[in-house]
């Protein structure tokens, strides 16, 4: 299955030391540009900055063929021009390389990506799989992504927690 990720699932996979993951459920990865850069930001995690410098052979870099997906409405237009420069990109990649998944985390960005009849998951969707396929143990990763800066409800912890207890 062709999978396209935006950066913050990259990121926290990284900071709760399950990148790797992705591989096992995926295969191949593919990033826009943008991302790769903003995986290299000096702003963000070092372990983040250092895993990109030195990515797997699963993880590909790609840019879109177009600037922007073909036969946009106006309005999804403007909703995806109004979204971070990574976003962007990752949606218009998976647009233009009919992706089976778009792994994005960000609220406005998953409803664009749904606007645009792409299928959508995110950190804790990538952990849930992860976790059925035995690869996880789903309390242990929820309580290390607990200790990031990534924001979820007590409710979507719980919810991943007793799914797989």
């Amino acid at each position: 299955m062709a999978v396209v990720s935006d950066t913050s699932p990259l990121s926290y996979l990284v900071l709760i030391r399950e990148v790797d993951i992705l591989s096992a459920l995926y295969g191949e990865v593919t990033i826009p540009p943008a991302v790769e850069e903003e995986l290299l930001s000096p702003d963000g995690p070092d372990s983040t900055r250092q895993w990109i410098k030195e990515a797997p052979t699963w993880l590909r870099v790609e840019k879109a063929s177009r600037e922007t997906p073909e036969g946009l409405g106006q309005e999804t237009a403007e909703k995806l021009r109004a979204l971070d420069r990574g976003e962007r990109q990752a949606i218009h990649l998976a647009k233009a390389t009919g992706s089976g998944l778009l792994i994005i985390d960000e609220r406005d960005g998953r409803r664009v990506g749904k606007e645009l009849d792409l299928r959508i998951t995110g950190t804790l969707g990538v952990l849930d799989e992860a976790a059925s396929e035995g690869l996880v143990d789903a309390q242990r990763v929820a309580d290390r992504l607990r200790k990031t800066s990534f924001r979820a409800s007590s409710e979507l912890y719980q919810w991943l927690v007793d799914r797989h207890s």
